[in-house]
């Protein structure tokens, strides 16, 4: 049964983050969500862009997990406040991990962590939250 994610973020790296959870990973995208002020479209990749603000309201924490898919903006600060406003509104952060990545069965993630394929976590490796790891 697949988790159900959404995805804060409507620009490239949403839609990276989208194509990933999408086609690697055990997670259904049902929606996309930007802070009011940045909603310039309703909709990508046919599903609703919505409100981040009221996010709750439509999609229930209990329900559904987020992950905020923000690139290094402003040395990663606009990641982790929205980080930061959708873990204040009860939300599990996601993390993803590609199938092509090799991590250590005793290696530590957090949440909200990316990590792209041919990265390596050795032995003891602990990744707070919120980490984006790409690759080459």
């Amino acid at each position: 049964m697949s988790r159900k994610l959404i995805i804060v973020g409507a620009g490239e790296f949403a839609m990276i983050a989208y194509e990933y959870f999408t086609h690697d990973s055990d997670f259904e995208v049902c929606a996309f969500s930007v802070e009011k002020e940045y909603l310039e479209n309703t909709t990508l990749y046919d599903l609703p862009i919505v409100e981040l603000e009221s996010i709750e309201t439509t999609y229930p924490p209990a329900d559904y997990e987020v992950f905020v898919a923000i690139p290094a903006s402003q040395l990663n600060r606009l990641r982790t406040r929205l980080y930061e406003v959708v873990k204040s509104k009860g939300y599990t952060c996601a993390s993803y991990i590609s199938s092509r990545a090799f991590v250590w069965h005793n290696a530590q993630i957090g949440e909200n962590c990316f990590i792209f394929e041919n990265n390596t976590v050795q032995p003891f490796v602990s990744i707070g939250n919120n980490v984006i790891l790409w690759s080459g």
